[in-house]
């Protein structure tokens, strides 16, 4: 019998990813709570209006938007990219379309609310970026640039916030980045089934 070659979608990973990014909200929203006696965590700015809340997430769709061009372009020319696709496509499979949203709300919802809601408040941009970037850390020692990629972009999503007084748009921006890498990688039907075993089942936590 001749086994298909096209991955197959894997909702239980979903599902654990999930529930692991509900954990890290929960941990960000009690240690805001805690740490400001206040559970307005969108809220760097306790005075920031609606108009600016509805605004703000705006300039992370469209900060999103230019990272993922940006790995785009620079795909041809860095080969940890490509490796590191086909890492996470032999970990997840080919999810619905329902299981990549579920993933990019939960990821970017729970890393931004822990990150640079909680850890931000009170650590500043460098160390909260740099935990941030440990949770990047790919299962080859050849991925390190994907680590380093990571600490930049908490810098940025950590500028953003400071910036915009909420967490709109790091939210937003987290969420396109995600979602969009997620369907690139999942949906590509040229990288087929990469050798060995790939990442372990813990790796998805690291999106």
């Amino acid at each position: 019998m001749i086994q298909s070659a096209t991955p197959k979608s894997s909702p239980a990973q979903a599902s654990t990813a999930a529930t692991f990014y509900a954990v890290i909200f929960l941990i960000g929203f009690f240690w805001h709570g805690a740490a400001q006696e206040s559970n307005d965590l969108w809220r760097v700015d306790p005075e920031q209006g609606l108009v600016t809340l509805l605004w703000t997430p705006l300039l992370g769709v469209l900060f999103g938007l230019a990272v993922v061009r940006g790995f785009r372009l620079l795909e041809g020319r860095m080969s940890w990219l490509p490796a590191l696709q086909r890492e996470f496509r032999d970990l997840l499979g080919r999810p619905s379309g329902r299981d990549l949203f579920i993933l990019a709300v939960a990821s970017s919802v729970g890393e931004e609310v822990l990150f640079r809601g909680a850890m931000l408040d009170a650590w500043g941009p460098w160390i909260s970026s740099l935990v941030f970037a440990g949770l990047h850390i790919g299962p080859k020692r050849s991925l390190w640039p994907w680590t380093l990629s990571s600490l930049l972009l908490g810098l940025c999503l950590a500028a953003l916030t400071l910036a915009t007084g909420n967490l709109g748009a790091a939210i937003a921006a987290h969420f396109v980045i995600n979602l969009l890498n997620l369907r690139y990688i999942t949906r590509r039907p040229e990288f087929g089934r990469p050798q060995g075993r790939g990442v372990s089942g813990a790796g998805l936590q690291r999106l």
